[in-house]
């Protein structure tokens, strides 16, 4: 350590010289060779080892989150091709076990007309189980739509091969009071010869009948089945011979009925 005078006054005026010492820095002493080769071997040794634990990673999620490759059909259906079923689904196949859209599977099945209702669940590694509860048609309605055990009408392709089931008709949103009334009409039909294969609810509330495929009735629009019990009761006392030429019965009166046959000969008769 060096030493540096300096000059002080003192009260005298006299000037004292004192010593002070001076510290001088320590010369930079450069890093020597093996010094360097250990850190850079040590880094090199945490950046091998991140990379190892990356690609450890990677490899479990991968195995983990496997992508889903295969489909279990869990049920059999009638009216649903596999092959529509394996179109519907290509755009979400391949997709990682945990990021499988599960709720867009559903969407777009459920769209199908046929598809009531569809069910999904995740079986790891690398598939999925599907079960579909198809729409069961009970009518047509109109002739461009059917008509479901829950009264909701859907539109397939093909509905002409359906054209066998019953035709129901009415106004907008009257789709569920016309499948009961036709239920309720075709149990009090069960007994007769008599079978409900058509129905009409009209826009001033009146109902129209179609019984086995040709005979058309008019029951207006109160005391329905009234008029229909006391018809059925007509109906089963007449010879075959008479019946087959009917096409026509009006119901609308109090104590009697209006029948059309063939020749378009109106026949009045009276039931009590």
């Amino acid at each position: 350590m060096n030493q540096s005078a300096v000059q002080i006054p003192s009260r005298s005026g006299i000037y004292a010289t004192r010593k002070i010492p001076v510290s001088r820095a320590r010369p930079f002493k450069p890093m020597g060779r093996k010094k360097i080769l250990l850190v850079l071997t040590g880094f090199l040794l945490l950046l091998c080892f991140g990379v190892f634990l990356q690609q450890t990673f990677d490899r479990g999620a991968g195995f983990i989150n496997r992508p889903i490759s295969k489909v279990r059909i869990e049920n059999q259906w009638q009216h649903i091709r596999e092959e529509e079923v394996s179109w519907l689904l290509a755009e979400f196949m391949g997709a990682g076990f945990f990021n499988f859209d599960m709720a867009g599977v559903k969407q777009i099945l459920e769209q199908h007309p046929w598809v009531h209702h569809a069910t999904i669940k995740k079986l790891w590694p690398e598939s999925i189980s599907l079960h579909i509860t198809e729409q069961v048609a009970i009518a047509q309605w109109g002739h461009s739509q059917l008509l479901s055990q829950n009264g909701e009408t859907f539109k397939p392709i093909g509905i002409e091969s359906l054209n066998s089931l019953p035709l129901l008709n009415g106004p907008e949103e009257s789709q569920l009071r016309v499948m009961e009334q036709y239920q309720a009409i075709s149990q009090l039909l069960l007994p007769s010869t008599l079978r409900l294969t058509g129905l009409t609810l009209t826009l001033r509330g009146s109902w129209e009948l179609v019984l086995n495929e040709e005979l058309i009735v008019a029951a207006g629009r109160t005391d329905v089945f009234e008029k229909l019990q006391r018809f059925v009761e007509f109906y089963a006392g007449q010879p075959a011979t008479r019946t087959v030429g009917y096409r026509s019965i009006d119901l609308r009166y109090d104590n009697g009925i209006a029948i059309k046959s063939v020749s378009d000969k109106i026949t009045g008769v009276a039931v009590r």
